[in-house]
């Protein structure tokens, strides 16, 4: 059946108009997506169309609008602007926004076109919420009392003359009656456009009495009513407030909120400002616990750490005040903690226990006088009571420095190249080996030694140590967790060192294996022009030299080996040294001078004779005067009888005869010639 074509056209023009209106939705929709919905207003402030951010930029701009602008009130027919920014007006933007965005979003189709369709006919207008603060409006509303009130009311003040608090007290009056009062206030602060508003008011009692005054008065003398003594044993502090200070920092102020009353104290900013002078005294940094050896009982004591100590005003507030409740107006100066110290003493209790972890001990025969003995001595007074604390190393060298006789050491011998020579602080490799034994048995971690080149009996085979400045050195790592505690000490004959700290129970031993590669040194000349031809001085013994190696095995508390190292040495066979004259080096070609025949006592024709038989040349070096004629020019000496090399010239001194002189005469006895009778 066909339909008749006006019918047809009935039919098919409202659906063309619905699919126009459902196409016009849909475009809509599409454009305004991320949009405020059309018809949508805030407090008057057009949204539609807008996006979220140019939405609030809108409101903020409104919101600026209700802040600044005055609004006009009649109090005892005196007008009064407050400007709302003064009560700390505002809205919040960002939830009307949200609120705004919301609106027509209905979900399903059908929903969504029948609310686009009430755009056009059904505007939105959203409330917009300020807030205030009571406290400021209350703080105006004073404010306005005491401008334009005649009599207002007066709630009654704590009054400082002279350094003492005296009564003002509350007198009845004429106020601004407060609930209608904020009433009125908040309905006109909300309006952009603002009316002259009428605010009424009230004949008013005070809340306070005298009573209430005087009780604050006695409160007032007795905060200012003298000085304030805060003190402090750690660190040691004294800081007094003088009754002068309390009283230009007392403070007294009416607090409004429920229930009202009178707050007295300081003012905060001028306590600040004395405590501040003395902050420097005040605060104390972090300090770190540490370790204390106790040389009687041979035992470490740990010092307890502390916390830093900071300034804190607020707590010496509360203490200032507390104080001034007291008879003797004194407390305890407050400090804030601060952070921590990077050792704390809970971390060096849980190092522990200590106990003597190690100790080794080597003997001389040197006696307590001996240079040698005098750098060992000088060595281990430096190194006692060294402390290495856990994954840290220890250097011999770096902690005592070069040797110098400044620091107590003298000239001794040492092992250079094998050889013993004389130098400023020798012999402290024997403090070496007995150290190093103490790092072996304590099962230590060991960075660095040297044995001897040649062997001493008097040290552990392989289990030795040299050490010179600035090197071979001799260091350790401490491989616990627990600090190590070195400790020293020596006799006339021995020197000890002893580690103290936690290996975790480690026991170590030393294997020591057998000698290979074993060899005898040989002969080594040296050269010196002091000794006659064919004389020969032993400086050195020759010695033997080998290999060998120790084994270090540490077990744990339970037997349990938990660390095995081996260490090998070559010991050098070292020659014998022995000093002859240049002439008798092997493989020399320099030939050896002759003795000088002595001519001593010879005419000085025999003396010329005797010489150049021998290849020396002869000159008269002066003569000797003698009284003895036989000795009249015979050699009395000659310069040597030693060496000289062939055609070298002895010079020789010869007799002179020299006549003694004549007797004196006989002495004259006075008897004349004849007989006597």
């Amino acid at each position: 059946m066909t339909l008749p074509k006006n019918l047809l056209l009935i039919l098919t023009v409202p659906v063309a108009v619905i699919l126009l209106w459902i196409v016009a939705f849909s475009v809509d929709q599409a454009a305004a997506s991320g949009e405020v919905a059309r018809g949508v207003t805030a407090a008057g402030v057009e949204l539609s169309g807008l996006s979220e951010e140019d939405a609030l930029a809108e409101l903020r701009v409104y919101e600026r609008t209700l802040r600044t602008t005055p609004a006009p009130f009649l109090v005892s027919d005196q007008r009064l602007n407050l400007i709302p920014v003064d009560i700390a007006l505002a809205i919040d933007e960002e939830a009307v926004v949200a609120e705004a965005m919301q609106q027509r979003r209905e979900e399903g189709f059908f929903s969504q076109l029948f609310g686009w369709f009430g755009t056009f006919s059904d505007p939105i207008t959203l409330d917009v919420a300020v807030s205030y603060e009571e406290d400021l409006l209350e703080d105006v509303f004073t404010k306005w009392e005491q401008l334009v009130i005649a009599r207002p009311v007066y709630t009654g003040s704590v009054q400082i003359d002279d350094g003492r608090a005296l009564p003002d007290y509350p007198r009845s009056g004429e106020g601004i009656d407060r609930p209608p009062a904020r009433r009125l206030v908040v309905d006109s602060v909300v309006q952009v456009e603002r009316d002259m508003v009428t605010l009424p008011t009230v004949s008013i009692t005070p809340d306070f009495t005298e009573e209430d005054i005087n009780q604050a008065v006695e409160e007032a003398n007795l905060l200012i009513g003298g000085p304030v003594t805060l003190t402090s044993e750690d660190p040691e502090l004294v800081f007094e407030f003088t009754a002068e200070q309390l009283v230009n920092a007392f403070t007294s102020e009416i607090t409004q909120n429920s229930p009202l009353r009178i707050e007295q104290g300081f003012d905060r900013d001028e306590i600040a400002a004395l405590l501040l002078d003395r902050k420097q005294e005040v605060e104390q940094e972090p300090v770190s616990a540490k370790f204390e050896w106790d040389t009687a009982e041979e035992k470490v004591t740990i010092i307890p750490g502390s916390n830093a100590l900071r300034l804190d005003i607020d707590l010496v507030m509360e203490e200032l005040l507390a104080a001034t409740a007291r008879s003797s107006r004194t407390g305890e100066f407050p400090f804030a903690t601060g952070e921590e110290p990077r050792f704390t003493t809970e971390e060096a209790r849980a190092m522990g226990p200590f106990t003597k972890v190690s100790q080794f001990t080597t003997k001389h025969s040197a006696g307590g006088g001996n240079d040698r003995v005098t750098n060992i001595h000088a060595f281990a007074d430096v190194v006692n009571g060294a402390i290495v604390m856990p994954g840290k190393s220890f250097s011999l060298n770096e902690h005592v420095g070069r040797r110098t006789e400044a620091k107590g050491f003298v000239p001794a011998g040492m092992l250079v190249n094998g050889r013993l020579v004389d130098a400023v602080g020798g012999g402290v490799s024997q403090f070496a080996t007995t150290f190093y034994n103490a790092v072996f048995y304590g099962g230590y971690e060991d960075i660095t030694h040297k044995p001897h080149s040649r062997y001493f009996t008097r040290y552990p085979e392989v289990n030795e140590a040299t050490i010179s400045w600035p090197a071979p050195d001799l260091e350790f790592r401490n491989n616990t967790d627990a600090p190590v505690f070195i400790k020293t000490q020596y006799t006339k004959s021995s020197i000890t060192v002893k580690f103290f700290g936690n290996n975790g129970g480690l026991d170590c031993t030393r294997r020591l294996g057998d000698r290979f590669d074993e060899k005898v040194g040989g002969t080594e000349y040296l050269s010196n022009a002091s000794l006659n031809p064919g004389q020969q001085v032993k400086v050195e013994s020759a010695s033997k030299g080998w290999k060998n190696t120790v084994t270090r095995t540490c077990t744990d508390p339970g037997g349990t080996v938990v660390s095995e190292k081996r260490w090998g040495w070559t010991y050098s066979a070292l020659p014998a040294i022995i000093e002859v004259h240049p002439c008798d080096m092997p493989g020399s070609n320099q030939a050896c001078p002759e003795k000088v025949p002595s001519v001593v006592g010879m005419s000085f024709g025999d003396a010329t004779a005797t010489l150049q038989a021998s290849g020396f040349l002869i000159a008269n070096n002066g003569s000797e005067e003698t009284s003895n004629e036989s000795k009249d020019g015979t050699v009395a000496s000659q310069s040597t009888t030693g060496y000289l090399a062939e055609g070298s010239t002895v010079k020789v001194t010869v007799y002179t005869y020299v006549a003694p002189p004549p007797p004196p005469p006989p002495p004259d006895d006075g008897e004349g010639g004849g007989g006597g009778g």
